[in-house]
Formats: C-alpha cells, structure tokens, sequence
C-alpha cells in the first residue's frame, strides 16, 4: 500500500509542475505565497524513490545546476543586497522542470510526451505573442497587420499587455525548435499541424514584435535549422530564399523606407535606444567591477541603492528592469562566478545536444537542432536584451535545458541513477 501510495504521488508530478508555472508567473508578493509549493517537490521525489528505487538519470549538466543553487545561497549571505532566498523560487522551478523531463525519458525511453507538451507552451506563447502585446511604434510600418489583430491586454495575469522586447526573447526560445520538428514531420509525414501552426504563430508574433536582435537571431537560427534538418534540394533551397527575403525585409523596415513621413523621428529614435543601453551596460559594468565575486545581488540591478550608485541618466525616474544585456547582467547579479556557472550551464547543454545530434534517431536529431537553434537565436538577442533568470519568462531557458537532457538521454545514453 505503501507503494501504491507512492506511486500516485509520483503520477502527480506534472500537475505540480503546472501549477508551479501558473503560480510563479504571478509577480511578488503574490508569488511570494505559492513558494510553499516548493517544499512539495521532496514529497514527490521521495514518492519516487519509494516506488521505483530511482530518483533522476544523470546528465552532465547537474553538476552546473548545483553550482548555479549554491551560488545563489552564498549571495544572499554576502552580496551588497538581497531580497532573500525567495529569488531562488524561479530558478528552482526550472531545476524541477529539467529533473522531471530527463527522469520522463528515464521511464518511459521516449520524447513524445515532452514534445507535445512543448508544442501546446509554444502554441500559448505564440498565441499570447499576437494577442497580448503592448505594439510599439517599431511596428508602425506593419500596422496593416497589427491593427487586424484582436488585442486582449486585462487578462488575468497579462494585465496592461506584454512588452514586445520580453515577449521576443521568449518567442526566439520557442520558434526554432517548432521550425525544427515541423520540417522533420512534414519530411516524414507524421502529425505536423500543430508543430507548424505553432512555428507560424510565433514566427508572425516575433516579426510584428520588431525586436531587431531577436530577429537577427531568428534567421541565424532557422538558418541553422534548414541546413541540419532539411535535406539538400529544392525545398532547402527555399527555405533560404525565404530566410533572405525575411532578411532583405527587415533591412527596409529597419531604414523606414515604409514610412517615410517619421524617417527622421524613427532614425533619432534608434540612435538614442543604442545611446541608452551604451549607458546601462557600463552601469552594469560598474557593478562588476566594484563586486566581481557577488555582483549586487540577485534581482537587484533596477532596485535602490543599485540606482542610486549606478545611476542611468534616462532611468533616474523611469524603472530599469534589467542591464539590456544577459551576460552583464547575470554578472551585476553573481559576479563573476555567476558569469562562469551562466556560461557552465551553456556549454553543458551544448555537450548534450551535440551527443543526442551524433546519437539519436531523426527525430532526435531534429529536437537538439531546434533546442540548439534556439539557445543561439536567444545569445543573440540577449546581447542587447535580458530575461534575467528571475523573470517570469526564464522557465523557457530551463524548459530548453531540459529537452537538451532529454536529447541527451534519448540518444541511448547508459542511465546512471542518482541519489
């Protein structure tokens, strides 16, 4: 009975695991409230070891995700300022995420179930991409488009509408990986609707969000992907002749030559936007080099006193909700070591992925381009924009670490138990 008991609470780990999402979308203090939640995952994990002796397969990306944990304890204690081991909330939610889907291919020796689970995120954040976004005037030369869609920004949750800039970041995560899975399934003729309707939803999101960075990233990324998944031939070809057209848009779109009434207002525009984030990164510069082995703090680049000591002259009384850089800005956060473990946790996935590449089925091949496609369209991005690792959006990075064990796995690695 015991057992049995075990086993249901085992059953129920992805139901836990969703309303963590849910929950921890929430800002704080809400989300301060469901950080109970946390303390259920040992009941879970301990459900089953009870029933099947086993905790979780080893991959060598564990070793960095310990570090990243005992990185953030250490920060608390020692950092100039803190808002408490709450900020670890996020970021443990994505270690559960990663634990869960390596351990999902350790039972049941397949990626199907996680594919379809990755499909139906990528279908809500393309949906929420079209829907939900606050447009701004960087878009105004695709209003044709925007003024079409329906916009719903009071939802629970989504209040006021998504920043385009965010929602890009998250979209570049997702949208390689569809393209990924759509051009294997459309080659082999398994189910591909959702795959490509998800692909085209967030494709279409991505471009009317007009995140220069982020579609700079995207046709690197699907670049990536027409060459490793698509076979030589004709539909490569066009594939690349779309990514260049794509391509030779955007650069007309990015001069205004489709409006050329604010040519002036737009150009000014641009080069301010660049002039600013020039100033926030030597803002977060400062920080690391003031505290190069604790940053600020986790979290606390847009608080005071981190405004204060490192002031922006255009934010002294707007909010700057991050450094408009990942890699300065995980060093403003951790410092050096958190840049090193940052960097730790990038090149372990690469490891896992070029393994589940080398060793996989076709289908295996297709998810670790993809997952890759996406962590190197999101590099790109991240140079001159952030979700930092506590920001709602950042399970997308742990939810892609965690198909990359999967991959890993997949690809008929021996599984070693740990724990």
């Amino acid at each position: 009975m015991v057992k049995q008991i075990a086993r249901g609470l085992w059953y129920g780990e992805p139901i836990l695991l969703f309303i963590m999402l849910l929950a921890f979308w929430t800002p704080s203090p809400t989300r301060d409230q469901w950080l109970w939640l946390l303390g259920l995952l040992p009941v879970v994990w301990g459900a089953r070891w009870i029933a099947t002796r086993r905790l979780w397969p080893y991959t060598p990306l564990q070793g960095w995700i310990i570090a990243l944990l005992v990185l953030g304890v250490l920060n608390v204690q020692f950092a100039p300022a803190t808002r408490g081991l709450i900020m670890l909330g996020r970021p443990l939610l994505g270690v559960a995420l990663y634990l869960y889907f390596i351990e999902y291919v350790a039972k049941y020796n397949k990626l199907s179930g996680l594919i379809h689970a990755t499909t139906i995120l990528a279908l809500v954040v393309g949906a929420m991409g079209l829907f939900t976004t606050q447009w701004n005037d960087k878009s105004d030369q695709l209003g044709v488009l925007v003024d079409a869609l329906p916009n719903f920004t009071n939802l629970p949750g989504l209040e006021g509408g998504l920043n385009a800039n965010e929602l890009a970041g998250a979209l570049i995560w997702l949208l390689p990986v569809m393209a990924a899975l759509a051009a294997y399934r459309w080659r082999v003729r398994l189910p591909r609707w959702g795959v490509t309707l998800a692909f085209l939803a967030l494709f279409a999101a991505l471009y009317l969000g007009q995140s220069r960075l982020a579609i700079i990233g995207l046709l690197v990324a699907l670049a990536v992907v027409a060459r490793l998944v698509i076979p030589a031939g004709r539909w490569r070809h066009l594939a690349l002749i779309a990514l260049i057209v794509a391509g030779m848009l955007e650069v007309l779109i990015i001069n205004n030559v489709f409006n050329v009434t604010n040519q002036t207002r737009m150009r000014a525009r641009d080069d301010a936007s660049f002039s600013d984030r020039v100033d926030i990164w030597r803002s977060g510069l400062a920080i690391i080099r003031d505290y190069p082995l604790t940053g600020f703090g986790m979290s606390m680049f847009r608080y005071n006193p981190a405004r204060q000591l490192y002031p922006v002259a255009k934010y002294a009384n707007r909010i700057l909700p991050h450094a408009h850089n990942e890699w300065i800005q995980i060093g403003s956060d951790l410092g050096l070591p958190g840049l090193t473990v940052f960097a730790g946790l990038h090149l372990a996935a690469g490891y896992l992925l070029l393994a589940g590449y080398r060793r996989g089925d076709d289908e295996t091949k297709a998810l670790a381009v993809g997952v890759a496609a996406g962590l190197l369209g999101h590099l790109a991005f991240g140079m001159g924009d952030a979700i930092p690792l506590w920001d709602r959006f950042a399970f997308i990075f742990w939810w892609l670490l965690a198909l990359a064990g999967a991959s890993y796995l997949a690809a008929g690695k021996p599984l070693q138990v740990n724990g």
